[in-house]
């Protein structure tokens, strides 16, 4: 009966594997509650990224969770213009056991947590010293960890690979630009991404003009483009199995890929 599952999950994820997948996060989820709640229940298998200790976080979370939604800590990190960051910040001027105790207190704010990705960032995501502080806590709680690349210089993602997390970077960022025209053309420089090259990661935000977007974008993405949406860790964990790293997950991602 193993063989079986195995020989049927195979065909599943190999089925998958040469389908191109979009992978849409929803950065800074939490201070509104309205507009997060749009985000959650956005169309289709979507990522929601929560900003630790804002006023809706930990209810939104639940709320994602309950239909199905990827769930991500959008932790906070210094960056380059001294732009507020709100609670939860990680700074360079950090020793190791404040930065990874602030981490972890962020981590704990947000039910069903799955990974993590940098909210700003521009300047620590360069530190290494910090970057590895950061994974240390990724690594040891088991998570997933999507570079948010606010910065050419980031290391974040180096430093996940070297300790063993799953990790990937943003291709492309949706909304710098809300207006309907900039809008489709970013969407549309990430749908051409992913069909050459497999796959593509989208960042947006839980602006009213983003969100109208997707509302109206996401459902039937895969007959429209033949492109599927995509959890992150859903993803990353196939990423992961094709590439022979988990086959002990064969069953569990057949199990997520019918499913999503």
């Amino acid at each position: 009966m193993k063989k079986l599952l195995a020989a049927i999950a195979f065909c599943t994820a190999a089925a998958v594997q040469a389908e191109p997948s979009l992978i849409v996060i929803i950065d800074d989820v939490g201070n509104n509650r309205s507009l997060g709640k749009r985000a959650v229940e956005l169309p289709g298998p979507v990522t929601l990224a929560f900003l630790p200790h804002t006023p809706y976080a930990a209810k939104l979370a639940e709320k994602a969770s309950d239909l199905g939604q990827g769930i991500m800590l959008h932790a906070p990190m210094a960056n380059e213009t001294g732009a507020k960051l709100g609670p939860g910040a990680m700074t360079e001027d950090m020793d190791q056991q404040t930065l990874q105790q602030t981490l972890k207190s962020s981590l704990d704010a947000i039910p069903h947590v799955q990974g993590v990705n940098n909210h700003m960032g521009s300047r620590l995501t360069q530190k290494e010293d910090s970057m590895r502080w950061v994974m240390d806590v990724v690594s040891a709680r088991g998570l997933y960890f999507i570079d948010s690349l606010t910065n050419p210089a980031s290391v974040a993602a180096k430093e996940a690979d070297h300790a063993g997390i799953a990790v990937a970077r943003r291709d492309v960022f949706l909304d710098n630009d809300r207006n309907d025209e900039a809008l489709q053309g970013q969407f549309d420089r990430a749908l051409e991404i992913a069909q050459r090259r497999g796959h593509a990661i989208l960042i947006g935000h839980p602006y009213p003009e983003t969100l109208d977007f997707l509302e109206q974008q996401l459902p039937g993405l895969k007959e429209k483009t033949g492109v599927r949406l995509m959890r992150a860790d859903r993803f990353l964990m196939q990423k992961q199995w094709q590439a022979g790293e988990r086959p002990e997950e064969l069953s569990r991602l057949q199990l997520d890929i019918s499913g999503s």
